[in-house]
């Protein structure tokens, strides 16, 4: 009896499984993958690096760095099998921020930072974020992960811009600031 009534409740929540599951895959239009993929290089194969002098920023307002750099997702994509006309969308996952040079210095001289991407023929957008920089030589931002990207990620190019709002910068100093991030892409399947 007892048999019967573990076999009965094995079977019943094995087919709620199937429906649930069922359901999940028809809500999202078909069957498709997701992909992440972490972009540290431009298309050249150089580190995505923001590059100024102090002598450039005013302190306590927000200036936007370029790193004069473009990114592109296509032969991670080609490399996967897929192409970016399958690209159904996409989230930034992760942002890192990385301090390169002064080598001495940490990065809590920013009291903001934000990253946004741009791209020709679209308005640039915000994707993270970070207030109160700790007195660390990496710090991770916080990510708008609701914020669909996959429309600057079909295009041939797309660019990273840093907003920076410098507290405490060092007379006649140079700095560079690496960025590293995460997307998450949800693709078409086969």
């Amino acid at each position: 009896m007892i048999t019967r009534l573990r076999r009965s409740a094995v079977l019943t929540l094995l087919l709620a499984t199937l429906v649930l599951s069922g359901c999940d895959t028809d809500s999202l239009g078909g069957d498709s993958v997701i992909l992440t993929h972490t972009i540290s290089e431009d298309i050249n194969g150089n580190d995505v690096v923001f590059a100024f002098s102090s002598g450039d920023i005013q302190e306590g307002r927000l200036v936007d760095i370029f790193c004069g750099c473009t990114l592109d997702i296509e032969a991670f994509l080609n490399d996967q099998g897929f192409t970016k006309s399958e690209l159904i969308s996409a989230t930034v996952q992760s942002a890192r921020i990385v301090m390169l040079f002064p080598t001495s210095e940490q990065l809590n001289f920013l009291d903001e930072a934000i990253l946004k991407l741009g791209a020709t023929g679209a308005s640039d957008t915000e994707v993270a974020n970070v207030s109160d920089l700790p007195a660390a030589r990496e710090v991770n931002l916080q990510t708008l992960s609701s914020r669909d990207v996959s429309s600057y990620l079909e295009r041939p190019g797309f660019e990273p811009i840093l907003q920076i709002n410098a507290g405490d910068l060092t007379d006649g100093e140079d700095y560079e600031l690496s960025v590293i991030l995460t997307v998450r892409m949800e693709l078409e399947g086969v």
